[in-house]
């Protein structure tokens, strides 16, 4: 019998039990403007389409390697990505590695955390010399830090009061026995290292010189007073500074032109400091003093004064009638001390100026004034006195001298 096509309006496929079936040997092609199916269909084979797949609602799906959805994809339970990449967009990329790439990320990144990892972070530089990476910058003293703003924050520079508030020459104070110092310009081999200080400046001295050796700052070599102008101690009440603690001096403009450094508990531990500069320049004019010990009457005692190299003598006043003699080195008042009152010295003995005071003037102008300075191997700011009482009662006697500075 030949085969013939027919038409077919409508099929219904009802059975009595089971399921209905339409089996074909070859291939079943629907061809119709619209295929509708109202109920679930199973498919146990392949369902291949050569066209478009139009879904109203949701279109559930396993094992699918591609997928091209113009609207929305819900993933219920997750996109897993074995190998390759999952791109969104042009510019995003989350590879299976868990790396993220993008052209820009943009926000401020406040809900970022734990993103830094060890030796990775913010690359820093002194200078443009790379330092290392940081995950955290902490900026210290003297810089105003703004507020975080869209990833950014501005950095200031604030001035300082270098009188009160920044140390800006720090020593470390050490040794055994002996003080050493660690620092500008300092030789930290050398015990007790003359110190040059400059007015208005603030020096630090950081103790580590051991529990029994506290640090002070004192008016002379040998007795003298503490110093407190100035001066931070660790110790207020001793007025002086422990181990382990700080000493901060800022020399004030007054301060005087020679102090020390000393052990409080060892005398022997003692070192110079010189103050220089902001002073007025080289022409300062100042009193200086010293008093000799207790003087029977016709004695005579010797003292130092620290004074300047070189200077011009505009008045002595001495506490009580005496004899002042002023030399240029403490051999030429050793060699002078035989001399009677009266009596000229001999020219190049080294003898500056010489003035007697009577109970009833005990300052004396010098006029014109006498140009003096110190004639040591190694030039210093010792003035060298020999004073004798002419008084009739064994008393200390002090000297008070006016001088003009000529060099620092």
């Amino acid at each position: 019998m030949a085969e013939k096509s027919f038409g077919i309006k409508e099929i219904n496929l009802i059975g009595a039990s089971g399921t209905p079936t339409i089996e074909s040997p070859n291939n079943l092609n629907l061809n119709a403007v619209n295929v509708a199916i109202s109920t679930n269909v199973s498919i146990g084979g392949t369902l291949t389409v050569s066209g478009s797949v139009s879904v109203g609602g949701t279109l559930t799906y396993e094992d699918v390697q591609n997928v091209d959805s113009v609207g929305l994809i819900t993933a219920r339970t997750g996109v897993k990505v074995t190998s390759g990449e999952l791109i969104v967009g042009n510019n995003i990329k989350l590879g299976n590695a868990g790396v993220v790439t993008a052209t820009s990320f943009v926000g401020d990144g406040s809900g970022l955390t734990g993103v830094t990892a060890s030796g990775t972070g913010i690359l820093v530089k002194n200078s443009g010399s790379t330092v290392g990476t940081a995950g955290t910058i902490n900026f210290g003293n003297n810089l105003s830090v703004g507020a975080l703003s869209a990833g950014a924050v501005t950095v200031n520079a604030t001035q300082a009061d270098p009188a009160n508030n920044d140390v800006q020459v720090a020593y470390t104070v050490s040794g055994s026995g002996v003080y050493n110092f660690t620092g500008n310009g300092v030789d930290s081999s050398v015990n007790y290292p003359e110190l040059y200080m400059y007015r208005d400046t603030k020096y630090r001295f950081i103790h580590n010189a051991g529990s029994s050796h506290p640090i002070q700052i004192v008016t002379a070599q040998s007795g003298g007073s503490v110093y407190t102008d100035g001066v931070t101690y660790s110790d207020t009440s001793n007025n002086y500074t422990t181990q382990g603690n700080n000493l901060d001096f800022t020399p004030q403009h007054d301060a005087p032109d020679t102090l020390w450094y000393r052990c409080y508990n060892h005398s022997y531990m003692v070192g110079k400091i010189n103050i220089v500069g902001f002073d007025g320049g080289s022409t300062t004019r100042g009193v200086v003093s010293g008093t000799t010990s207790s003087l029977a009457q016709n004695a005579i005692g010797n003292i130092t004064i620290t004074g300047h190299k070189s200077y011009l003598l505009m008045n002595v006043g001495l506490s009580t009638a005496g004899w002042f003699r002023l030399y240029t080195d403490s051999t030429s008042r050793t060699n002078d001390a035989s001399r009677s009152v009266g009596l000229d010295p001999t020219p190049g003995s080294g003898v500056i100026a010489e003035v007697v005071t009577t109970g009833l003037s005990t300052s004396i102008k010098v006029s014109p004034f006498v140009p003096g300075g110190n004639m040591d191997s190694s030039p210093s700011t010792n003035m060298y006195v020999a004073i004798k009482n002419t008084s009739s009662t064994t008393q200390a006697i002090t000297a008070n001298l006016t001088i003009l500075k000529l060099e620092d």
